[in-house]
């Protein structure tokens, strides 16, 4: 059994969805918790139910955009509990638009969100893992950092991609104090799940990767598709490949 007790664990993007999730997985494994948000209201909510199993959390409003904030969340987390052992950089979010339709704000947004803002939030609880020696940052990327969204805007697939990066870069850097990994949520009705990935689904990748049974990963794109990423196999694409080798 996972036990995080005595430990402290801050999520990004709390409010709802994966991160509430990750949230509510962390402190039932005995971490305690801080929630970051920009939706106080959710956040409170969110973190007002977990309390009420037991588990000791904080709300803090966060735009992980803006370095000050991030270093305010980290310093009211370090108030509250005495320090940070765990990270989870959730927060994100995407517009629809194409490449043609994608204006320069809306690019910048999506860098600035789902890139600066989980490099903002690793800089700021940097020092103080490096220093206690037992640093876990959890990166939530996408699949579409593997290949490209179907859902989101060109930003959200580089940002994406970027995210994978940063996160191997800084596993790099930061080892062994800081263990670096990053989580690929996906899914597709046609992989060999047959489903779309759930918060569950996410919050078990992150809490392995947060957890001492990972301890030797670091560095590592975990992708909880349900092997989503394989669904363009050839019968899908209507391929015949007896064709292909009478033609070669």
């Amino acid at each position: 059994m996972i036990d995080l007790t005595g430990e402290t664990a801050i999520v990004t993007g709390a409010a709802q969805g994966f991160g509430a999730e990750i949230a509510n997985r962390l402190g039932q494994a005995g971490a305690n918790v801080v929630l970051a948000d920009v939706q106080v209201e959710k956040g409170r909510g969110v973190a007002d139910e977990i309390a009420a199993d037991g588990v000791e959390t904080e709300f803090v409003e966060c735009d992980v955009t803006d370095r000050d904030a991030a270093e305010a969340m980290v310093e009211r987390a370090v108030d509250r509990f005495g320090s940070v052992e765990i990270l989870v950089n959730n927060a994100g979010g995407a517009g629809d638009e194409t490449f043609q339709e994608i204006e320069d704000d809306a690019w910048q947004f999506g860098l600035d969100l789902n890139l600066t803002g989980p490099y903002n939030c690793s800089k700021a609880v940097m020092p103080g893992m490096l220093e206690h020696g037992n640093g876990r940052i959890v990166n939530i990327s996408s699949m579409a950092g593997r290949n490209v969204t179907v859902n989101g805007n060109p930003s959200y697939t580089a940002s994406k991609w970027g995210l994978i990066g940063l996160t191997k870069h800084a596993a790099r850097d930061l080892g062994p104090d800081i263990r670096v990994n990053a989580v690929c949520p996906g899914g597709s009705p046609r992989g060999p799940m047959g489903r779309f990935v759930e918060p569950d689904d996410v919050a078990d990748g992150v809490l392995f990767l947060a957890s001492d049974l990972s301890e030797f990963v670091d560095g590592t794109i975990l992708e909880v598709d349900g092997g989503g990423h394989l669904n363009l196999a050839a019968k899908d694409l209507d391929l015949d490949y007896s064709e292909m080798a009478d033609d070669s």
